[in-house]
Order: structure tokens, then C-alpha cells, then sequence
């Protein structure tokens, strides 16, 4: 025991060793660096002088602080949110290839090699201006419907497309390959 009032004690109580600081201020460790080790000797924290601070499991460096922040080696399983402030940046792949981020009035999904692929595993996949309102409606081996203000106009088929309402070609018009035909009519 240390101190006037007993301020800090270390003590073993038959199964663990223990310091116990009894809160009248900080419990510091000073050193050069700072390593915990197991009994073993394997490493399970430094502490580096002017450097990082590096946390192990079963021996290997797991995470570390760095000039920038941190490093993390391995799958990092997050049970609640995981929130960058605006314009932070979710950066993917080793030239920063696909970008998620907010910059305070506008989202962005940036993406800078190859194609960008939106996949499902068997539903359906809508793009939805507002949780309310249906734009674009992919479906798994089927149509591509397209909307305005929630009501389908268009949808691909087997055969084509079938659009509800009118065309408008503008002043285009609308060009047919040599053999192409246009149907008006239920008989046709």
C-alpha cells in the first residue's frame, strides 16, 4: 500500500494480482515504451514513444494509430452506426477507386475504375427519389419499368417494350431499320 490514505495498492487476492488505484488521480505508467505482454510473452499492447499505439490478439498487430489516424488489419464487425462527418470520405480500393460521401447538401457515390455494379441476390432492385415514390424498377429476369410520379409508363418485355401514354419524338421523329414497321390498332 501506498500513500497516505492507502492511495494506491497492489496485492494479490489468492486469484489475481491486482493495482488498484482508489481514485485520488490519475494511475500512470511511465516509460520509453510501454508493452503489456501475456505470461507467455506475446504482445498485447505498446505504447510507443512519440509513435503509435498498437493492439494485438493472439499475438498479431490487429490496430494501430498512425500520422493520419489508424490501420486496421482484418474484418472490423461494427454492431451500431459507423458515421463519417460531411465530406468524409468511405474509400474503396488501393487507388481510391469507388468513393462514398456526403459533402453537406448532396450525396455521392464516385466510382473510378471499371463499371459500377448495383446487384441484389433475387429481389428486386428500385431507385426511389423518396422512400414513397418508385422511379426505377429492376426486376430478376424480367421487365425494367420506368415511372413518373409513381405510375409506370414504360416496361421492358420479352418482345420489346410497352409504354403507357403517348411518345413524344419531337422534332425527330421516329427512324425504323428497312424492315421495320410500325402497328397501330388491337388487329394488327
Amino acid at each position: 500500500r501506498m500513500g497516505t490514505g492507502d492511495d494506491l495498492e497492489i496485492y494479490h487476492n489468492g486469484s489475481h494480482s491486482i493495482i488498484h488505484d482508489n481514485g485520488t488521480g490519475d494511475l500512470k505508467l511511465i516509460g520509453d515504451d510501454v508493452i503489456v505482454q501475456a505470461n507467455n510473452d506475446e504482445t498485447m499492447a505498446k505504447f510507443i514513444e512519440n509513435g503509435a499505439v498498437e493492439l494485438y490478439y493472439d499475438g498479431s498487430k490487429k490496430f494501430e494509430t498512425t500520422t493520419n489516424g489508424g490501420s486496421l488489419t482484418g474484418d472490423w464487425n461494427v454492431s451500431n452506426d459507423f458515421f463519417w462527418f460531411d465530406n468524409g470520405e468511405a474509400v474503396f480500393g488501393n487507388g481510391g477507386d469507388l468513393k462514398i460521401y456526403h459533402n453537406g447538401s448532396n450525396s455521392y457515390i464516385d466510382n473510378h475504375t471499371g463499371d459500377l455494379n448495383i446487384r441484389g441476390n433475387g429481389d428486386d432492385i428500385f431507385l426511389k427519389p423518396v422512400d414513397t415514390e418508385v422511379a426505377l424498377k429492376a426486376i430478376p429476369n424480367g421487365a425494367v419499368e420506368l415511372y413518373h410520379n409513381n405510375v409506370k409508363k414504360l416496361e421492358t418485355t420479352s418482345t420489346g417494350a410497352t409504354v403507357t401514354g403517348n411518345v413524344d419524338a419531337g422534332t425527330g421523329g421516329f427512324l425504323l431499320s428497312d424492315d421495320g414497321r410500325i402497328r397501330l390498332g388491337t388487329g394488327f
